[in-house]
């Protein structure tokens, strides 16, 4: 027989596959898409299979270990969309692949193998294996029997599993990969009354636990037996030596919102929102629309009901938000319009809860799928509908490689499963505006539920309002805080916006003008007051808050800007009174203070709910009435492109969380710019206005969605070598872009604003043209920069930040 030999793609940053030859035991199972255990470099890994009968590698080829699954774990239809992602953005095959299956399923994981009870007990070395597992309680690593037997024994392992005489699990290092739960359930015949008489006279609690049983139906998990019901486990190890009682694991879910019954939908659907799901159910299979409408106008709803429709249809759906925060909203929702039929999959959750979620949603327990930016990669079948809410935001592309892009990738997704695809946002992002009339249709829904009007929102000029006296390098304005006043004596709720976390944004020197600055990063350390020190928000340096300036020796050191820990003092000082609740990325490290934080402002226990960008999206409260914004200048000036569209995107969004109950609402925006295009459209709620604007000062000189970008960051310990290499890694670029005869433009190389993270140096460079010609470079580039030696080489292309 000819030997047959596979592609296999590890979870490393090597581009070129990983050959392999399919032993004949495995040959029936290999497919592309399926995981492999293999060797390399004298450890067992977990790859996937990429390609079959591929030509034989120069060199001997290792075999195939084992297949851990009984089905691939990857589609077809998702192993395109990794070959895309790692073509289009320069990226290795692993990686993107990586980026597309639950942790647990990756790396040097342990592999368990587990007797079934009742196998048979064949001869030879399948039987000394099966004996060898028996005396280990039937449970045991693979390492250590290969240890044990001191031969290869995958070929063996495969035979067992082929009849059902064990199971292999993958079992990643921090955690099991199947949660189960101990059952005690009732076994054989149950003696009479006037046999529990005699056989319990000295054991009534043997007898309570069995009656106990009874009453429950036959079995109570161990944990509720030993817990609340107060039984030891001698009483219950007694009624299982007499026979009459049994101990079952059961595979249980680990998921986390499971007690949760949901939020009930509105009934009733707006006129406007009938005629915009008729435009989507008229959509050709992998077509997408733009679901352009003002916040509070119900696009949550129009989601709900595209996935009602999906689901009708025997089909499954996928649902994306840009936060964190805004998944326990999502999936009450969800749950209060679909059941336990949905699956959350986000970074928040354990290896476990990921692995479950993902585990139903491709068995076809679970249909719907709502999470961040990976829940895209959901392995849900006959895919009907994909939903990215709040389009717009820059969370959604991923921030290492592979740098995908969720707007993007979801765009292909759809159009090779044929699914519809809805980009829902009130403030569209440039690139998806762009797209109208090609790509993407345009839905519109104008305004609000009830036809309640949108938030007037007054720019607060802080160079010429009166500023409420006593707070010393604070700008406060007095039309804010008696709009809070009045607010808080009409018991309605406020949010107030400060994109700037920490204490003060620096500790300066008045008399020598220095400035704290972190020692691993070029930018000044932030202060913060909880605990009291100043902290790097780029590497977490943490330094105590000096009592004197190291430079000069002055004992007096001014905090200079407004960071969300001051802002609380102030307000709190303000408004003894009022109960305050802070929301930046220091109060929401813990897995569920999300959902605490908002939970706390929906039930009414928080009067002042401030914070940074994450209270701006998403979120419904009907007795918000007030928004102010503390300071709408913190972003405008970056040295980015996409400073005043992020702008005007913070300030619409934050200003939709006001009036969306009867009460209506006011939204104020202190600002030195009242001026800037970006905040006076914005105070006019007009997104057409900033977006045709927008459109016009991208084109000259040209960028995205006028041309594409490509960013090559070089990084590196030794600032000189990382010059040197960023230097003639530019030149290369040029002289293919000559060679190839493509209109590429090559900007740099130079230090990147951010010249220093991390200890690392920082130089970037840039290549700008249109976007075909930009493919040809990235796939002669990726290999390459690959290969730079002693620096640290990223390639980001449609980059959202350029910083």
């Amino acid at each position: 027989m000819t030997l047959r030999f596979a592609h296999v793609a590890l979870p490393l940053p090597i581009f070129e596959p990983y050959t392999y030859a399919i032993p004949d035991a495995l040959a029936d199972r290999v497919t592309p898409g399926a995981r492999a255990v293999v060797s390399v470099r004298r450890r067992e890994l977990v790859g996937v299979v990429t390609a079959l009968d591929v030509p034989a590698p120069g060199a001997e080829a290792k075999p195939l270990l084992a297949l851990p699954d009984l089905e691939p774990a990857l589609t077809p239809s998702l192993l395109r969309v990794a070959e895309w992602i790692a073509r289009y953005y320069g990226a290795p095959l692993g990686l993107a692949l990586r980026a597309m299956l639950p942790a647990a399923l990756w790396g040097a994981s342990r592999f368990r193998l587990q007797t079934v009870v009742g196998a048979g007990v064949p001869g030879g070395v399948a039987g000394e294996l099966l004996d060898w597992l028996e005396s280990r309680g039937g449970d045991a690593d693979m390492a250590a029997a290969q240890r044990a037997f001191k031969k290869p024994l995958w070929d063996v392992v495969d035979r067992l599993s082929r009849v059902s005489a064990i199971t292999i699990e993958t079992v990643p290092p921090r955690e099991p990969t199947r949660a189960v739960e101990r059952i005690v359930s009732l076994r054989g015949h149950q003696p009479t009354l006037l046999d529990r008489d005699r056989r319990f006279k000295r054991r009534p609690r043997q007898r309570e636990l069995l009656e106990r049983l009874e009453d429950a139906g036959g079995a109570l998990a161990m944990a509720r037996l030993m817990g609340p019901l107060q039984f030891s486990s001698s009483v219950i190890r007694g009624l299982i030596d007499a026979g009459l009682a049994g101990i079952d694991e059961i595979e249980i879910s680990r998921d986390p919102f499971s007690g949760d019954m949901g939020t009930p939908p509105p009934e009733a659907l707006t006129p406007a929102q009938q005629s915009v799901l008729r435009e989507i159910d008229g959509l050709d299979p992998g077509a997408g629309a733009l679901l352009f409408g003002v916040t509070g106008s119900g696009k949550t709803l129009v989601y709900l009901e595209a996935i009602r429709e999906a689901l009708t249809a025997g089909q499954g759906a996928i649902l994306l938000v840009p936060e964190i925060a805004l998944t326990p909203q999502t999936v009450s929702r969800l749950r209060g319009a679909f059941g336990d039929t949905v699956a959350v999959l986000h970074s928040a959750l354990s290896d476990g809860e990921r692995l479950d979620a993902w585990r139903a949603l491709r068995g076809g327990a679970k249909r719907v799928a709502v999470g961040a930016r990976s829940a895209l990669f959901a392995p849900i079948p006959q895919l009907g509908v994909i939903i990215l809410d709040e389009e717009h935001e820059s969370s959604y592309k991923n921030g290492e490689t592979p740098r995908y892009h969720a707007r993007d990738t979801a765009m292909l997704r759809a159009r090779l499963e044929g699914a519809r695809l809805i980009l829902g946002s009130a403030t569209p992002s440039l690139d998806a505006f762009a797209m109208v009339g090609h790509s993407l249709k345009v839905l519109r829904l104008p305004e609000r539920i009830g036809a309640r009007p949108l938030p007037p929102i007054e720019l607060i000029d802080l160079r010429r309002s009166p500023l409420v006296p006593g707070l010393k390098g604070v700008a406060w304005s007095e039309a804010l805080d008696q709009a809070m006043v009045r607010a808080l004596a009409r018991h309605e709720q406020v949010l107030l916006l400060l994109n700037r976390r920490g204490f003060a944004a620096f500790l300066q020197c008045p008399s020598c003008g220095m400035v704290r600055t972190c020692s691993r990063c070029s930018i000044s350390l932030t202060v913060h007051q909880s605990p009291a020190e100043l902290r790097c928000h780029y590497c977490d340096t943490r330094e105590p808050v000096p009592t004197a300036c190291v430079s000069c020796g002055h004992a007096v050191q001014v905090m200079r800007g407004l960071g969300t820990q001051q802002l609380e003092r102030i307000v709190a000082e303000r408004f003894p009174t009022a109960r305050i609740a802070r929301m930046d990325l220091d109060t929401t490290t813990t897995k569920w203070s999300h959902h605490r934080i908002l939970g706390a402002v929906e039930r009414g226990e928080v009067d002042i709910l401030l914070g940074t960008q994450m209270i701006a999206k998403g979120i419904d409260f009907p007795n918000v009435t007030l928004v102010g914004v503390v300071d709408a200048d913190t972003g405008l000036h970056l040295p980015d492109f996409r400073a005043g569209e992020r702008t005007f995107q913070l300030i619409a969004q934050v200003a939709g969380r006001a009036g969306r109950g009867p009460k209506g609402g006011t939204v104020l925006v202190q600002t030195r710019n009242p001026e800037h295009p970006a905040l006076r459209f914005a105070a006019q709620h007009d997104a057409d206005g900033f977006l045709a604007h927008e459109l016009i000062e991208r084109g000259n000189p040209p960028y995205p969605p006028m041309t594409g970008l490509v960013r090559i960051v070089v990084s590196g310990h030794n600032e000189i070598l990382v010059a040197e290499r960023c230097v003639g890694l530019a030149d290369w670029c040029q002289r293919i872009i000559d060679k190839a005869g493509v209109q590429v433009e090559v900007l740099g190389p130079v230090p990147c604003p951010l010249g220093r993270i991390k200890e690392r140096w920082r130089w970037h460079v840039v290549l700008k043209g249109p976007t075909r010609d930009l493919g040809r470079i990235v796939r002669l580039a990726a290999p390459r920069v690959a290969r730079v030696h002693g620096v640290r080489v990223a390639i980001d292309r449609d980059p959202m930040t350029m910083l």
